[in-house]
């Protein structure tokens, strides 16, 4: 399997298993709060008329219960289109979504502008505001979870087609021949090289003839004498030292 090949598939599962961990590790803290208190945590309760000042933030849902049988008007002062009170009327089926022993939702208050509200309450019977905030980090982790998920299945299929597109290449092996002492030749290394017209240097697992033969690295002089006696250029072209006559 080409290199490239492994390296993809390796990114890819281990993309895969980041992601899975990711999005059940960091968001499950935000849905075990969310299935604990599907109501909001209570952050203030009294009687109308009355009024009540506190901080509200962005992330967060502020649910608003009247003791049932009763009548409450509730009003976010110096609110506007963005930060008020939202009636449970305003969005289908939200009246009955969430319940509070002995008290009914009415609504919730939203805003956009984090910071310290002031709410009015007018008419009479119990209230009571609970307060449900979101995670950003759990709600951040689910999301990049769910990304890395799907990018890790890409990440894969580029490696699929590598497989059937990527060919590992093969590192080409020579022979060396070394010629021994007592003038045979041994082959070293893994496959035999091919030599000129196709011949191999072994035939049969041993060492073909014709590279086995020694080859002198010299040859000797030979020297021609004349019929006379006379001492002749040996054959080679070198001359003879000179004769003193």
């Amino acid at each position: 399997m080409h290199i490239m090949t492994k390296v993809t598939l390796g990114l890819g599962v281990a993309l895969l298993i980041g992601s899975v961990i990711l999005a059940v590790i960091g968001g499950g803290s935000t849905v075990a709060d969310l299935a604990e208190n599907p109501n909001g945590v209570e952050v203030w309760s009294g009687t109308a008329p009355d009024t009540y000042q506190g901080n509200f933030d962005v992330m967060g849902s502020y649910f608003v219960f009247v003791e049932d049988g009763e009548t409450v008007d509730v009003t976010l002062v110096g609110g506007d289109v963005d930060n008020r009170f939202i009636p449970c009327e305003e969005e289908p089926n939200d009246c009955d979504w969430y319940d509070w022993a002995g008290h009914t939702y009415v609504g919730q208050i939203v805003v956009y502008t984090p910071g310290t509200w002031e709410v009015e309450l007018n008419g009479t019977g119990g209230v009571v505001l609970t307060e449900q905030v979101v995670d950003i980090g759990g709600v951040m982790s689910i999301f990049g979870g769910m990304v890395g998920f799907c990018c890790s299945f890409c990440v894969i299929g580029l490696g699929v087609i590598f497989i059937f597109t990527l060919k590992d290449n093969k590192a080409q092996q020579g022979v060396m021949m070394v010629q021994q002492a007592d003038g045979t030749i041994q082959p070293v290394g893994g496959m035999p090289m091919q030599q000129p017209g196709g011949a191999s240097p072994l035939v049969g697992g041993a060492v073909h003839p014709a590279f086995a033969t020694e080859q002198p690295t010299t040859q000797p002089l030979q020297q021609q004498t004349s019929q006379q006696g006379q001492i002749l250029p040996p054959i080679g072209g070198q001359q003879p030292p000179n004769q003193g006559f």
